[in-house]
């Protein structure tokens, strides 16, 4: 499964969770039924938040990733754990007694919404992250002594600044003599 799949995942445990409480919470009166749908239902937004930290574990941790994606997406984890902790605990909390009031009903609709939103902008910080890890990784490709998706040669050292190149994925030259770089290393050093 890839990272889109997984939170889609506890979009729709997330969905079809709500769906159950507004529908257990609706006569005020928790029944064993209910209770245990309702425990099913945390289990399994629990399980697919354990793929979630996972997956986060990996992300976070890619030598790729720098700078403001990976504390965004440091961010935006610390508020989605967050508000899946605060929903848990205002569910569990709803129901200890076997009925809910108006008011236990009005928090948990809000927790749920917060909930959602966290976890959309968990996912749109996820993706900023791997595209921030993409960028690096094709910013660090170099074939020789050029990196040929920026275009980019060296600019100190044997060739310094001026010198004009000419790249292709088969070899560089030094555009003025029209020959590979290899051949002029010992014209140039003289």
């Amino acid at each position: 499964k890839d990272l889109k799949d997984n939170i889609d995942d506890v979009t729709n445990a997330l969905n079809s969770f709500e769906t159950s409480i507004n529908g257990a919470f609706k006569d005020g009166i928790i029944q064993q039924a209910e209770a245990k749908a309702i425990a099913q239902h945390l289990n399994t937004l629990n399980a697919e938040k354990a793929d979630i930290d996972k997956e986060y574990s990996t992300v976070y941790n890619n030598t790729y990733l720098t700078g403001t994606p990976k504390t965004n997406l440091a961010s935006a984890k610390t508020q989605y754990n967050t508000s899946h902790a605060n929903l848990i605990s205002g569910i569990n909390s709803a129901i200890s007694d076997g009925k809910t009031t108006e008011s236990e009903a009005t928090t948990v609709t809000t927790l749920f919404n917060t909930y959602n939103t966290n976890l959309a902008t968990y996912k749109q910080r996820l993706q900023e992250a791997l595209d921030n890890i993409s960028t690096n990784k094709i910013n660090n490709v170099e074939i020789g002594a050029t990196n040929l998706v920026q275009n980019s040669a060296p600019t100190s050292g044997l060739w310094g600044a001026s010198t004009n190149w000419s790249c292709s994925l088969v070899e560089c030259t030094l555009a003025p003599y029209g020959k590979r770089s290899e051949e002029h290393t010992s014209e140039l050093q003289s």
